[in-house]
C-alpha cells in the first residue's frame, strides 16, 4: 500500500510540474500512469478505464482551480466569455462521461492513445509566434456549440479541454492571454462536470476497489491532487529559467510512448 501511495504521489508531482510548465491540466500524464498503476488489480478492462477516467478528472480539479486563481489575479479572465460558454462547459462533459461508460475498454484505450500521439506531435513541432488580434463581440452560439463538442470529447478522452479551447478562442479573435485564462476556467468547469458524471454513473455499479466511490478511486484522487498542486508552482518557475522548447520535445516523446503503451498493453 505504501508503494502505491508513493507512486500516486509521483504521478501527482509529474502532472503538476508539466501542467505548470506547459499550461495543461495534467490529464495526459495522470491517465496513462494511473492506468498502469491500477492494472495490477486485474479489473475488467472497461471498469478499469472508467475508474481511471473518473479518478483522473477528479484529481485535476484542484490543480486547474489554482491556475484559474492566478489567471484571475493577473486580470486575464474574460468573465463574459466564461459565463457565455458555462452551459456547454457543464453539459458537454456530462454527456461525454455518460458516453464513455457505454464504450468498451479497448475503444477508450485506443481513443486516448491516438489523442495522446496527436498531442505529442502538437508539442514537438515548432510553432510560429501567434499574432494577437483585437477582441470582438462573439455570438453565443458560435462559442457554445464548439465548447459543447470540446467538452463532450474531453469527457470521453480524459482531458479537461483547455488544450483545445485555447486555439479555438484565438481563432475566434480573443487575445492569447485572455484565451488561456478563459480556457483554464472552462477547463476547470469541464473537469468538475466530468468527475461528477463518472461519480454519478459509477454509483449504479458495485465498487471493485476499496475506497472507491462511483468511478473514482479516492486514495489515488486525494494523493495525486495534493502533490500536483505542490509541484505546479515549480513548473511555472522553470518556464522562466530553462529552455522550455527542449523540455517540450522530451515531454512530447514521453507522451507518444505512453499513448502507444496504453493502446497495446493487454
Amino acid at each position: 500500500m505504501t508503494i502505491d501511495w508513493l507512486y500516486f504521489a509521483f504521478i501527482g508531482c509529474l502532472a503538476g510540474f508539466f501542467g505548470g510548465l506547459l499550461g495543461i491540466g495534467g490529464g495526459s500524464v495522470t491517465l496513462p500512469l494511473l492506468f498502469f498503476a491500477l492494472k495490477k488489480f486485474n479489473l475488467p478492462d472497461s471498469d478499469l478505464m472508467h475508474i481511471v477516467l473518473g479518478t483522473t478528472f477528479a484529481s485535476m480539479i484542484l490543480n486547474s482551480a489554482t491556475a484559474v486563481y492566478f489567471h484571475s489575479k493577473r486580470g486575464f479572465l474574460p468573465w463574459k466569455i466564461v459565463f457565455t460558454v458555462l452551459p456547454s462547459a457543464i453539459l458537454g462533459p456530462i454527456l461525454g462521461s455518460y458516453v464513455a461508460t457505454l464504450l468498451s475498454g479497448p475503444t477508450l484505450r485506443f481513443s486516448f492513445g491516438i489523442f495522446q500521439v496527436l498531442l505529442a506531435i502538437y508539442f514537438f513541432l515548432p510553432r510560429h509566434k501567434r499574432i494577437e488580434v483585437i477582441d470582438k463581440p462573439l455570438h453565443p452560439l458560435a462559442l457554445n456549440i464548439p465548447t459543447f463538442i470540446i467538452g463532450t470529447i474531453g469527457g470521453i478522452l480524459g482531458i479537461g479541454g483547455g488544450i483545445i479551447m485555447v486555439p479555438f478562442l484565438e481563432m475566434m479573435g480573443v487575445y492569447l492571454k485572455k484565451a488561456i485564462g478563459a480556457a483554464a476556467c472552462t477547463s476547470c468547469v469541464m473537469l468538475t462536470s466530468s468527475a461528477l458524471g463518472f461519480l454519478a454513473w459509477g454509483l449504479n455499479e458495485p465498487p471493485l476497489l476499496p475506497y472507491q466511490v462511483g468511478f473514482i478511486y479516492l486514495p489515488a484522487f486525494m494523493i495525486i491532487a495534493l502533490f500536483s498542486i505542490l509541484t505546479s508552482f515549480l513548473g511555472v518557475q522553470v518556464v522562466h529559467r530553462l529552455q522550455v522548447l527542449s523540455l517540450k520535445r522530451i515531454f512530447s516523446i514521453a507522451l507518444a510512448i505512453l499513448g502507444i503503451l496504453v493502446i497495446v498493453k493487454d
